[in-house]
């Protein structure tokens, strides 16, 4: 079967996932992929941290080292098709993000107390519905795509059906090319173009703003000047859409582009990040 052509049906897609294949149709994930799990001594918070669509945990290893070091236990999972191969990440969905997401939260709140939530772009999202379901106390936002500035995504739910992914041959970025990570992984996600899985992406986000209105946490958003896939007007639609926000607070970090949180950005972010879990 076409790996192009998963995407098109949980039923589809659950055929193709239990259909014994060679194990050659499968990718172990990556060192830099896997999971992240910080247990600092004397923890008593801890925080769920939720990479992006087509990201790793490995994006967010730096806030994740920021936040153990000043004492909090972090949780970083690898959401279901990521961080792989196309193959597994066209036999995923949004309620497979999403469902992964929600487990990772109550594991993590079997251990702590409290615990706050926080995700980059597709993961900020997630974080923020966990966030309003479960009452959490903080909510840390980083380029979360509430808005959107990429051309034709909006179309993705049409063409969908009839093409899940349209090639592209991008070729990677000199930042691509420098990440082992990456550039091991770039061919399989950001080559060509997931219309399937952006799809699923646009019906995630339509339902998570509309959650969002009923979040009553402390937020945080943190926006990159020269985002071209979230604007930087994503902070004054959040301020809007989250009126019952216990607070609300946000950051533009200058000249910074949407991989913010894992680029030569990413010390300006954590300190940013760690300041304002600091506020009283």
């Amino acid at each position: 079967m076409n790996a192009n052509r998963f995407g098109s049906s949980p039923s589809k897609r659950l055929s193709a996932l239990l259909k014994p294949e060679a194990v050659e149709a499968w990718r172990i994930p990556l060192p830099g992929a896997l999971p992240i799990r910080m247990d600092p001594a004397g923890a008593r918070e801890a925080v769920l941290l939720l990479h992006g669509f087509m990201g790793y945990p490995g994006e967010l290893e730096p806030l994740a080292n920021g936040l153990a070091g000043a004492g909090y236990a972090v949780s970083v999972p690898r959401l279901p098709g990521h961080g792989t191969c196309r193959r597994d990440f066209l036999l995923t969905g949004a309620e497979d993000w999403a469902r992964r997401a929600y487990d990772a939260y109550l594991e993590l709140r079997a251990e702590y107390e409290i615990v706050h939530v926080g995700g980059h772009s597709m993961g900020g999202l997630l974080a923020s519905s966990i966030a309003v379901s479960f009452g959490l106390p903080r909510l840390i936002l980083l380029a979360p795509v509430f808005e959107l500035s990429i051309r034709y995504i909006w179309l993705t739910p049409l063409i969908a059906p009839f093409k899940a992914v349209i090639a592209g041959k991008r070729m990677p970025s000199a930042f691509d090319s420098a990440n082992p990570v990456r550039n091991a992984l770039y061919a399989e996600y950001w080559a060509d173009v997931m219309v399937g899985q952006a799809a699923e992406l646009m019906r995630l986000r339509r339902l998570c703003r509309n959650n969002v209105r009923y979040c009553r946490s402390r937020i945080l958003v943190i926006a990159g000047e020269n985002d071209s896939s979230v604007p930087v007007g994503v902070i004054d639609y959040l301020r809007r859409a989250a009126p019952l926000a216990a607070s609300f607070d946000s950051r533009v970090i200058a000249g910074a582009p949407h991989v913010f949180p894992f680029d030569e950005h990413a010390a300006e972010t954590v300190s940013l990040v760690l300041e304002w879990m600091a506020s009283p």
